[in-house]
Formats: C-alpha cells, sequence, structure tokens
C-alpha cells in the first residue's frame, strides 16, 4: 500500500514538473531605459537613405531616379548630462571613423580624433566641433545618425501591460507614438495602427539580452507636396535589444521609416518613395 502511494506521489510530481516546464517564461521587458551621467561606451551606427522618383505622363514613364547615401560613423561616447527620465541631454564624442558613401564617391566627413559636442532637446539639436560651430552640412547629418538615447519615450511607445513571452504581440501605444512624431505630422494621419512583438532572447553573451520588434503604419493620408495635395502612406520599422536585467540600458537600436507619396497635376504624376535606416549599438 506504502509503494503505490509512494509511486502515486512520483508520478504526480513528475506530471506538475512536465507542466510547469511547457509553461512559457514571462519577462516584464521595461524598453525605456535610463542612461547615467558619466557613462561611456563606444557608438557604432550606419545611416542609409534611399529616394526613388519615378515621372509619369499620361501614365507612360517618362523618368525614373534612384539617389542612395550612407554613413559611418564609430565615436567614443561620454554622457555629460542627462534628463529626470535618463534620456542623454548632453554628451561628448571622439570620432573613430566618420564617412558619407554615394553612388559617386566616399567622402571622409571628420578625421579620427575630431571632439564632437551634442545637446539634445525637444526643439532640436545643436552640436560644435572641436569647440566650433559645426557648419550646417554637416549638422545635416549628425542629426540623423546622433540620437539623444536612452529615457521613458521608447518604453511609453513599445512596453507592454504585463509581462511576457517569446512570440507574443501586443498594440504599440499609439497615442505616445503621435507623440514622437510631432504635432504637424500626427495632424495629417487620422488613423494608425502599430503591433509589437517579442522577438527573441539571446543568451550567448556576457548577459542574456531580448529583442522586440515593431511596426506603425498610416496607411492613408493626404500631405501637401509641391504646393500640390498628395495621396501618402507611412510604415515606421523599430527594433530594440535590451539586457533581461532591467537595470542596464539598451544595447542595440535600428528604426527605419519607408513614405510614399502620390502627386499629380493634368496627365503628369509623380511616384516618390523614401526609405530611411539608422542601425546602432552601444559597446560598454
Amino acid at each position: 500500500m506504502q509503494i503505490r502511494n509512494f509511486s502515486s506521489l512520483v508520478l504526480c510530481v513528475a506530471l506538475l514538473t512536465v507542466a510547469a516546464a511547457s509553461q512559457p517564461i514571462k519577462h516584464e521587458l521595461k524598453l525605456g531605459r535610463g542612461v547615467k551621467e558619466y557613462d561611456r561606451y563606444l557608438l557604432k551606427t550606419t545611416y542609409e537613405s534611399v529616394t526613388q522618383t519615378k515621372m509619369f505622363i499620361s501614365d507612360i514613364l517618362r523618368g525614373d531616379t534612384t539617389e542612395k547615401m550612407s554613413v559611418i560613423l564609430n565615436a567614443q561616447c561620454n554622457v555629460v548630462s542627462v534628463t529626470v527620465d535618463g534620456q542623454e541631454k548632453e554628451k561628448q564624442l571622439v570620432i573613430r571613423d566618420f564617412r558619407r558613401i554615394t553612388q559617386r564617391d566616399t567622402v571622409d566627413l571628420l578625421p579620427t580624433g575630431t571632439k564632437v559636442r551634442c545637446w539634445f532637446s525637444d526643439s532640436g539639436s545643436a552640436y560644435t566641433i572641436n569647440d566650433a560651430p559645426a557648419p550646417d552640412s554637416i549638422v545635416n547629418i549628425l542629426v540623423e545618425v546622433i540620437k539623444g538615447e536612452g529615457g521613458s519615450r521608447t518604453g511609453n511607445v513599445l512596453d507592454a501591460k504585463k509581462p511576457v513571452a517569446v512570440g507574443e504581440k501586443w498594440k504599440m501605444n499609439i497615442a505616445a507614438f503621435r507623440k514622437v512624431l510631432g504635432p504637424d505630422m500626427s495632424k495629417l494621419m487620422k488613423k494608425i495602427t502599430g503591433v509589437v512583438t517579442f522577438r527573441s532572447i539571446d543568451s550567448t553573451g556576457a548577459q542574456p539580452t531580448a529583442t522586440v520588434a515593431a511596426r506603425a503604419e498610416a496607411p492613408k493620408f493626404t500631405l501637401v507636396f509641391g504646393q500640390v495635395p498628395s495621396n501618402a502612406s507611412l510604415v515606421a520599422d523599430f527594433s530594440l535589444t535590451v539586457p533581461l536585467d532591467t537595470r542596464f540600458p539598451p544595447v542595440g537600436l535600428t528604426t527605419s521609416t519607408k513614405q510614399r507619396i502620390v502627386t499629380a497635376q493634368g496627365v503628369a504624376r509623380m511616384e516618390l518613395e523614401i526609405s530611411t535606416n539608422r542601425s546602432a549599438s552601444f559597446l560598454r
């Protein structure tokens, strides 16, 4: 009798163990990670833009051009100050590699060792190069490749309301995403949808990291392009890699957008597609 009861107990424990093992592990990701003053990291980032323009006359293709440009930036970063929610407010960079690549040439934008100082705010960004004001030609590139990292804004847009397992999906916070777009763009887009997916966990490094991907879409809206009301659409993709330990800041971020604009006057029609991609890793 005792042997039978013991066997039943062992079987019950085994079944409970298997059931527990089959349950997916859920994680509270907290994607809006704060950066601290005096933080140091190596920034490795690339930025790419592709602009394709097609011209039609009476629905016959009369012109088709594509412009491509990419920027490579590697720099040592020192964080000088942050906002109350942990977003970088000021940081200093020492350039290791800063190049622009087009279909025509490759240009070194700043030499190795150049010191760049950056300030970030809701009204825009400012930069100096070796303590002198940066020329507009360089600022226009810096504003695309160097961002104020960290802070709660990313979490406001992408965070799940409860712990999630790999493979789970949830709705993006569209109200928070509209704040990122800004009032002018948000006003044009009557409908925006967005989904976030917990893609994977990587345990091969010094500490396990989670990768979360998201897509927001504004399928159709009207904007004025060349003083002509035009049909437009926007797709924005995000991929964020963060340590599972929520005390540590992100280790990688990729953002991309694809915007299509179609404008017509009489028998003439122009179709414009603008694609951008920025990929950054933060090596500490």
